[in-house]
Formats: C-alpha cells, sequence, structure tokens
C-alpha cells in the first residue's frame, strides 16, 4: 500500500515522471484491503459526546465552582479537547491510501495524536514512545523504578504552591 496526498504537486514544464515498477498479480483476490483496518467512529463514543455537548459550559463556569479544589484553568485542556473533537473526523484533513498492484484505494483521517484523552490515539503513542525508550534510550541493563509519593495531607500545599515540589527532589 502507497500513502498519496489528496491533491499531487504541479509538475514543472517537462520534468521526467519518476518510474515505479510494481509486480503484476494475477487477479485482483492476490491484493485485497487490509481486513483488520477500521474507520474510527468517534462521534458514537460517549466521551465524543459529553465533551461536544457541555465542553463550551464547563469551560465557562470552571473558574468560580471548581477552580478553588482543582487550580487554575490551563490552557492546554482546551487545546487538547478540541484536537479530540477534531479526530478521526474525515472534513479536518485525510490521506488518501491506494495499492499500486489492484488500485484498490480508502480515505484514512487524520488523527488527533493526544494522549490520555483519546481512545484511538493513546495506545498507538503509548507503544510508539516504548518502543523508542526500550531501543534508543534505555542500556541493555537491569532497570528498578521507584516511586515516592507524598502523603495526602500534605498534598494540599503542594497543589498551589509548586515551587515547594522543587524542594522536595
Amino acid at each position: 500500500m502507497v500513502v498519496t496526498p489528496t491533491t499531487p504537486p504541479p509538475k514543472a514544464f517537462g520534468a521526467a515522471r519518476p518510474v515505479t515498477r510494481t509486480p503484476r498479480l494475477a487477479g485482483r483476490d492476490r491484493c485485497r484491503p487490509a481486513p483488520f483496518y477500521r474507520p474510527r467512529r468517534p462521534r458514537d463514543s460517549p466521551m465524543f459526546q459529553l465533551l461536544e455537548r457541555h465542553f463550551a459550559e464547563f469551560e465557562r463556569v470552571y473558574a468560580e465552582r471548581f477552580a478553588a479544589s482543582y487550580g487554575h484553568w490551563r490552557a492546554i485542556v482546551a487545546g487538547t479537547t478540541a484536537k479530540f473533537l477534531r479526530c478521526g473526523d474525515l472534513h479536518e484533513g485525510f490521506a488518501r491510501v491506494k495499492c499500486r498492484a489492484c488500485k484498490h484505494e480508502f480515505f484514512v483521517a487524520f488523527s488527533c495524536k493526544q494522549r490520555c484523552v483519546c481512545a484511538s490515539c493513546h495506545p498507538k503513542r503509548s507503544l510508539i514512545l516504548s518502543e523508542r525508550l526500550a531501543k534508543e534510550v534505555f542500556a541493555p541493563v537491569a532497570h528498578r523504578q521507584f516511586v515516592f509519593t507524598v502523603p495526602k495531607r500534605l498534598r494540599v500545599f503542594f497543589r498551589f504552591d509548586r515551587v515547594l515540589l522543587g524542594d522536595l527532589a
């Protein structure tokens, strides 16, 4: 399969066209679309419907109703939510995938590439990161992980004054 842009770039006058050779297959049966690809249907998910209906109202009332308990509003929340609401929508952009042998083609919508919000993008991004860490970052030696936590009674102080966390480290 080859991914091609949705519109071909303009060709310069007299430019030589690159020659690509593809093996000729006997019949269309030898080159079938991948059976594992299923287009995402983000609008069907409860998370999408909840955010689409109520996020603007939540953002509007956050300062007066939730800021005292959960801290100030972070701008990244609105950006991440906006990207999630556009994820998997063909109107927001797509790539055309075409098999050179059988000429079958289909569209793949662009994803949001957000972690921890999108049920479609999060597992893929986590897997890519873990593979990269295992191959390129970590040395081939045994590793141990230690997790230090702050007691629950002290967490209130660290929630609003992040400078205190620097004193711990």
